[in-house]
């Protein structure tokens, strides 16, 4: 049987090992590592814990009924409670007595797995916000989040598609759903999620507009163009289904529609239900990416969105009514769409200097 010091050193040399550490490198660890922990006397720590015991449940619950008053979607709620359990049951402490170098070491093994900067940021955006509701409420002082450096997220600015790709992206939907979803898409500015959720008694053909819930459970306008209203209008001709949602199930399409759909949901252990059929936001993602596969570049939801802001921003739609458009909270989340602008930027620095 290993003792407590020759575990230590088994694990980390898997762990780097297994994170692709040259070989040197390791033997550098071991090194340091025997030439420290000589020094101290190493007991395992008892494994058979419960990692939660009631009144942690009934804290993480508290947390979570918080953040669902406070508005957060669905999706939000469920990230929270994944990467709380994650953290716990690695952890393998109580809460109170989870400290900043537990949380350290639990972010350092993020990146021995090769994580994403992005990801571990978010996972310390979530720990964070349980910490600080934690403190805030009593159940921990305290926040050990607050001593944990936060991991710094270089993120490359996506470009918006040109007036050619957008034209092209429209060309290449194969049936009037997708490209009625994709005029929609286009014209309202609307997030895949809104989008889907919408029905067909949500749109005021009339006025050309629609209410849609937002994230923070807030409501907003969108606007819908003339080009979008016919290119609807041609996919309800072929439509056949009576449900509700205002994209259904893509029967036009043999290769997913009719048996193709039953299959799909099938094996998903669901029923088929051409009356009850809704496009998912997954479906509607697989949309776009098919479309940038025959197209040669990426395609996806969000990135329509961003060309739409983009295009209203460049023809002179004033960015604090581009931010109401879109439903963003903060002018600042607006503005990162106004950065690649730059042909914009270089020709007012041509007509300024």
């Amino acid at each position: 049987m290993k003792t407590p010091k020759e575990q230590i050193f088994e694990d980390v040399r898997i762990a780097l090992y297994d994170a692709k550490v040259p070989l040197d490198t390791i033997r550098i660890v071991e090194s340091a590592l025997d030439l420290n922990l000589c020094r101290y006397d190493i007991i395992e720590r008892e494994r058979a814990l419960v990692v939660y015991d009631e009144s942690d449940a009934d804290t993480v619950k508290k947390f979570f009924v918080a953040k669902a008053v406070q508005g957060c979607t669905d999706g939000t709620l469920k990230n929270y409670k994944r990467t709380i359990e994650w953290a716990m049951n690695t952890i393998r402490k109580h809460l109170k007595d989870i400290t900043s170098d537990d949380l350290r070491a639990l972010f350092a093994y993020l990146k021995l797995k090769n994580c994403s900067s992005a990801h571990i940021a978010t996972v310390q955006r979530a720990l964070s916000s349980f910490f600080t509701w934690c403190e805030l409420n009593g159940h921990v002082f305290p926040n050990p989040m607050k001593k944990v450096e936060r991991t710094k997220v270089r993120t490359k600015i996506e470009e918006a598609l040109t007036l050619e790709q957008m034209e092209a992206v429209r060309s290449a939907a194969k049936t009037k759903r997708d490209k009625a979803f994709i005029e929609m898409l286009y014209s309202t500015g609307c997030r895949v999620s809104e989008l889907c959720a919408l029905n067909r008694d949500d749109i005021d053909w009339d006025k050309l507009e629609a209410q849609v819930l937002g994230k923070g459970k807030k409501y907003r306008i969108v606007y819908i163009t003339q080009r979008a209203k016919y290119a609807y209008l041609e996919y309800l001709s072929v439509r056949k289904d009576k449900s509700p949602a205002l994209f259904g199930y893509n029967t036009e399409d043999t290769r997913s529609g009719g048996d193709g759909v039953r299959r799909l949901l099938s094996a998903q252990g669901k029923e088929y239900d051409p009356d009850k059929g809704r496009m998912s936001k997954d479906e509607a993602s697989s949309v776009c990416r098919h479309i940038g596969y025959a197209l040669g570049f990426r395609v996806h939801p969000h990135l329509i969105r961003k060309t739409m802001a983009t295009q209203a921003m460049m023809r002179g739609m004033p960015i604090d009514e581009v931010r109401i458009m879109l439903g963003h909270e903060s002018i600042a989340t607006t503005t990162i769409y106004a950065q690649t602008l730059k042909d914009n930027i270089k020709d007012s620095h041509t007509k300024y200097l």
